[in-house]
């Protein structure tokens, strides 16, 4: 049976601040759309009722990808995640990135989707969360009373819930150079690959010779938010990588501290056991290959 949505007034917004006063202007009954592929299916589901849909889509000064090597990687919240995924410095340089945005559904709703809807949305299985928490991203966000810019990792606070404030709009993100011999990788496991994520990791390495310089590791999907896995990465960061069995039992070691750190549950995707044992295997392939790749 086909769901139908509930009555609802779209109005447009003619820029940022508009949009903002539009939300601000019907208490908790409003809600910002672009692609609209996660909001229609709450709304259908009846688990969003808003009165008011502010059309943001029309705010092309919020659709770029622009990359200078002095301030990293700048994204529109209304950049859509084909666009990401397409993007030759993207997938050159934060490749982590561009692999989570290839992941994300089919092609029509890659097409549709916008980055900004996607962290917005708040899913414990966003696909680009992990990896732009584990590039180290900031979001900047506007509100009535002015702008700020936010850590992605103290962004979400719960399934469904972030930080923002009733009619704040997220304009950009924020992804810094890294600085250095580097890589990143996002790997994922589903049942197909265009599922929602039973277990999803981004791994950021960065080296100076053989010194582990810098470590991140975030993961999706196995908790009520998506996370870094700081104890693991502390485990690796500052000691000297050799390419031999004791760097194979130091990545082993870090990926089951990664597995402890996770907190998954029995859902229909699986068990919480079998997935604990996905982040052990995902985290330490995602280790070894962004250690090669940063040598490279």
């Amino acid at each position: 049976m086909l769901l139908q949505l509930p009555e609802f007034e779209l109005v447009s917004a003619a820029s940022v601040e508009e949009a903002c006063a539009l939300i601000a202007d019907v208490a908790a009954a409003g809600e910002f759309v672009a692609g609209g592929t996660d909001l229609f299916v709450k709304m259908k589901q009846r688990r969003a009722t808003p009165r008011r849909l502010v059309d943001i889509k029309g705010l092309r000064e919020l659709d770029y990808i622009r990359y200078d090597a002095t301030q990293g990687l700048r994204i529109g919240a209304l950049t859509t995640i084909q666009q990401l995924h397409a993007s030759s410095v993207v997938r050159s340089r934060f490749a982590a990135l561009a692999q989570a945005a290839g992941y994300l559904g089919t092609e029509q709703i890659r097409n549709l989707g916008t980055i900004g809807g996607n962290l917005g949305n708040a899913s414990p299985s966003a696909e680009c969360a992990p990896a732009l928490m584990a590039l180290d991203a900031e979001l900047r966000c506007v509100r009535s009373r002015g702008e700020r810019v936010i850590a992605l990792e103290r962004f979400f606070e719960a399934p469904g819930k972030t930080v923002l404030d009733r009619g704040e709009l997220i304009t950009e993100v924020r992804v810094p150079e890294i600085a250095g011999p580097s890589a990143s990788v996002y790997l994922k496991h589903s049942l197909r690959r265009m599922d929602v994520s039973m277990v999803a990791a981004a791994v950021v390495v960065a080296l100076d010779g053989d010194l582990c310089r810098d470590l991140r590791i975030a993961l999706g999907a196995v908790g009520p938010i998506p996370f870094r896995a700081r104890e693991a990465e502390a485990l690796v960061k500052g000691q000297r990588l050799s390419a031999n069995v004791n760097e194979s039992e130091l990545l082993d070691e870090a990926a089951q501290i990664a597995a402890q750190q996770s907190s998954p549950i029995d859902d229909l995707r699986g068990y919480a056991k079998y997935r604990r044992g996905v982040v052990r295997m995902l985290v330490k392939q995602g280790l070894a290959l962004a250690i090669s790749r940063a040598r490279a």
